[in-house]
């Protein structure tokens, strides 16, 4: 399981490589590249990521063919599949309400065409009270304000607060023509950088940073 951090910082240029190859814990492991929420490896098959945000954005680059949602205790709380001649949509808003502070949810993701028992993990714990708070405030301030989108992503970044720029960078409000639709194009182009099923190819440069 391969991770790396990719993010544009100001004039969007600043970029680090992010996402997940996570394996799960079936013999033959299913690799994906998870680009949001931001998670990291925490052991074999599995990541884990606190998200700033109660109602995160899922964006996996490899086709998924199912997803479930765990709560903490086991519980089944949502499940989706699809027939082998499709997918589940990406990027997918949240399908559950949000999540309260501190709440912890495992999803179980198998991509399009592994075996039945196959699936990667993730783990999300709901950020504290008052930061689930202070995100959905600062998106609400920025409105439809293009430059107001950006300039907070690279603030975010700049303080290295990853979890929170990329739940910027992915959040569905972001406006058309806003120029982190340009990064974002850019991040899922890129994916995970490296490690099957993508291969490496040079990070991205924002149109005019150079």
């Amino acid at each position: 399981m391969l991770l790396r951090l990719l993010a544009a910082a100001a004039c969007w240029a600043l970029c680090q490589d992010q996402g997940l190859l996570a394996a799960s814990r079936a013999p033959a492991p299913p690799e994906l590249c998870v680009l949001a929420p931001r998670v990291e490896a925490v052991d074999e098959g599995d990541a884990a990521g606190e998200v700033p945000t109660a109602s995160p954005t899922l964006l996996v680059v490899e086709p998924l063919q199912q997803l479930n949602i765990e709560a903490a205790d086991g519980r089944l709380l949502w499940s989706r599949r699809v027939g082998s001649d499709g997918s589940l949509p990406s990027p997918m808003p949240w399908p559950l309400p949000p999540l309260r502070s501190g709440q912890e949810v495992l999803l179980r993701l198998q991509p399009l065409g592994a075996a039945a028992d196959a699936f990667a993990h993730v783990r999300l714990r709901a950020a504290s009270a008052p930061r689930l708070a202070a995100t959905a405030a600062l998106i609400d301030s920025l409105g439809s304000a293009a430059e107001a989108w950006m300039l907070a992503f690279n603030n975010a970044l700049q303080l290295g607060d990853v979890p929170l720029a990329w739940t910027l960078l992915f959040a569905p409000q972001v406006p058309v023509g806003s120029p982190l639709e340009a990064v974002r194009s850019m991040v899922v182009q890129r994916g995970c950088g490296d490690g099957p099923p993508h291969a490496k190819s040079p990070a991205p440069v924002a149109p005019g940073s150079e």
